[in-house]
């Protein structure tokens, strides 16, 4: 499998710490499986030390900004099969059952179906339905991962970029890739995968029931759908359980012997953002709006 089967990610220089726990979380879980980083020239550098635990350093484009970069990920990929992963995922178990239950898909990726809505980007889904006559919208909203496979999975890229392309259409106040798929996959018929206990994030626990320890290849918890799960990878997106997050990056870290520095900083800066800095500015904005009405 690893010949034809890989694990690509993307960095940029606040991600490349992330980036090296998943390559060692991968490594102790499907050791046969390669694992390439795409990066920004200004990444390449803190990436260097660290690149023996890479198959391949790839230099992203430069015509490409932010979530812009995710629609270019088969071009970026050495391999026949991609098991694409955001920087920001811990691998738990052996991934190869999962690559040998979606194997044959172009692309696939979780998520569900649904009929309206508004994403976290602002995209109106049921606008976005009657826009391209369609009756259900496939959502992969905060999916950090996808497999695809070279070269079926081109129809999706090529129709992702096309939705890129003209993408003011759809009238929502920011681009984000997951839109843009969601889109294409549902211009070209392609439902999303169930999730089957796969892909796990703290934000999808209830009553406190989030564990974890890597030392241990434990994560459970308490899914808002699926019940009681035991997920094969965890992903924890920005600002979602900062410290947990931490304290597993060193965790992982300290099992390989390598030193990296700053990631309890960071945590306590997500923390700051996330609990004081965005609530003030809210209040701002709405002490703003409630004086200019009065004017």
């Amino acid at each position: 499998m690893s010949l034809e089967c890989g694990v690509l990610t993307l960095a940029i220089p606040k991600d490349y710490k992330k980036a090296i726990a998943l390559a060692l979380t991968l490594k102790e879980h499907s050791p046969d499986l390669p694992i390439s980083i795409a990066v920004p020239p200004d990444t390449e550098k803190l990436i260097m030390p660290y690149s023996y635990l890479f198959d391949k350093v790839i230099i992203q484009r430069t015509d490409l900004k932010g979530f812009e970069q995710k629609l270019y990920i088969d071009e970026y990929s050495p391999y026949k099969n991609t098991f694409f992963f955001d920087a920001d995922i811990l691998v738990i178990k052996d991934i190869r059952p999962i690559i040998k239950r979606w194997e044959g898909n172009s692309y696939a990726v979780r998520g569900r179906l649904v009929t309206e809505g508004i994403s976290s980007f602002g995209l109106n889904r049921k606008k976005a339905l009657q826009l391209i006559n369609k009756d259900q919208f496939s959502v992969i909203d905060g999916a950090g991962h996808a497999y695809f496979e070279k070269p079926k999975c081109a129809k999706v890229f090529d129709k992702a970029r096309e939705v890129l392309a003209e993408y003011e259409v759809y009238d929502t106040r920011n681009f984000a890739d997951e839109d843009a798929i969601g889109i294409a996959m549902t211009l070209l018929g392609i439902k999303p995968m169930d999730n089957n206990g796969f892909l796990g994030s703290p934000w999808c626990s209830i009553n406190n029931s989030f564990v974890i320890n890597t030392d241990n290849s434990i994560c459970t918890y308490n899914d808002l759908i699926h019940g009681i799960v035991e997920p094969y990878v965890v992903h924890f997106p920005s600002f979602a359980y900062p410290m947990t997050y931490a304290r597993e990056l060193i965790r992982t870290y300290k099992r390989h012997d390598i030193k990296v520095s700053g990631i309890w900083r960071q945590a306590v800066k997500e923390i700051f953002i996330f609990n004081i800095y965005w609530p003030i500015l809210s209040l701002r904005k709405r002490i703003i709006k409630k004086i200019n009405s009065i004017v």
